[in-house]
């Protein structure tokens, strides 16, 4: 964090000799047993980033420490979003009420210097449904930008973000004068308790995290749709056979059953990261244009945009691994995801619904018209 402009640009926003605290935040849902009423409870989790990278990711130093676990409550209860909101605004009350113009607190630091700082909230690690309920926002909205429910992205060229989310343009906005206008911005009617932090955008709380966003999340509807398509195809029984099929090698992990068989919503980054590692070979011989194969030209066009759509987010699923990143490297995700999302499109059939495919292919010719 310390190398993005967000540090920097914060930094000039506090007293001089402040030294900022960055905290983050994680929480999810957890399952705890089975034998007493089917409960389930909300751990909140808190660390810090001024510690070393190499430290943070060595569990035995125990770098996450957990500061609050919030029942969850039934499931015909109302208003579940604001009794969990009250109960995080009660547990992060030092951080909310913050005075950023004061002389901060004075900590302990590792020099044995007591320098000012000023712990403020900068961001939550959790998955999609989490970040709907911090922000506040309808399900199915986007938690940073107020693009449209259902509006397609990134179907043709990567875009830009549509209309950042401002929570002081949302905050005004709350009277009844205005329900329309929130009702489309899929943002609730009810004030967010994230607006009251310091220097704290509720809406770029949400980070980049490889398990929810890539590998449990887009990696695994891809998994899905490639397997639909070679259902579609008839050569869904080759693709188990090699699945099935991969030699032993050090790194790579074997499978036993065909993917659809297996119990996948169980599955973990460890799982969906060891399957990737084989999968474009595994498509290889089977989406790979040949001339004598028997393809129609347009079953042909439809598997290399397949298989380079796999090809594109595996190679991108690689990259993202990766400790250290240079220019190199940001370069070549860069050129990965341009190439997933020019090819993605032939999974249109497998994702969508007669009624969302004639809706997109109506924006579709919109936009070329347009042009």
């Amino acid at each position: 964090m310390n190398t993005g402009d967000w540090w920097w640009v914060t930094q000039d926003q506090l007293l001089a000799g402040g030294t900022i605290v960055p905290v983050i935040c994680t929480s999810d849902q957890t399952h705890l047993t089975n034998f007493s009423g089917d409960q389930h409870a909300w751990p909140l989790y808190l660390t810090i980033v001024n510690i070393r990278e190499d430290i943070h990711r060595t569990p035995t130093q125990y770098i996450w420490i957990l500061v609050g676990l919030i029942p969850c409550p039934p499931k015909s209860a109302k208003n579940t979003d604001e009794a969990w909101h009250s109960a995080v605004g009660t547990v992060l009350s030092p951080l909310r009420n913050l005075d950023i113009t004061g002389p901060g607190l004075k900590w302990n630091c590792a020099d044995e210097f007591q320098p000012q700082c000023y712990p403020l909230l900068a961001a939550w690690v959790g998955d999609y449904p989490e970040q709907v309920m911090i922000d506040q926002v309808s399900y199915g909205s986007c938690p940073m930008c107020e693009i449209p429910i259902g509006a397609p992205m990134g179907h043709s060229t990567i875009r830009p973000l549509d209309n950042p989310r401002d929570q002081d343009v949302h905050s005004e906005l709350l009277d009844e004068t205005n329900i329309n206008i929130l009702h489309t911005l899929g943002v609730h009617l009810i004030p967010n308790q994230f607006w009251q932090y310091p220097l704290c955008n509720v809406y770029r709380l949400w980070q980049p995290d490889e398990l929810h966003q890539l590998l449990l999340g887009l990696v695994k509807d891809l998994l899905h749709w490639l397997l639909k398509y070679l259902k579609a195809r008839n050569v869904k029984n080759q693709f188990d056979n090699r699945f099935m099929s991969v030699p032993r090698y050090p790194g790579l992990q074997l499978f036993c059953k065909p993917f659809d068989s297996m119990k996948c919503s169980s599955w973990q980054g460890k799982e969906i990261r060891g399957m990737i590692r084989s999968l474009a070979v595994n498509c290889a011989p089977i989406l790979d244009c040949c001339k004598d194969d028997g393809k129609t030209p347009a079953e042909t066009a439809s598997d290399e945009m397949v298989m380079g759509a796999v090809c594109a987010l595996c190679e991108f699923s690689l990259l993202v691994s990766q400790q250290d990143h240079s220019d190199l490297s940001l370069t070549a995700l860069d050129d990965a995801l341009n190439r997933f999302y020019k090819k993605k499109s032939d999974f249109r059939e497998q994702k969508m619904s007669k009624s969302e495919k004639a809706q997109v292919d109506e924006l579709l010719a919109r936009e070329s018209v347009g042009k």
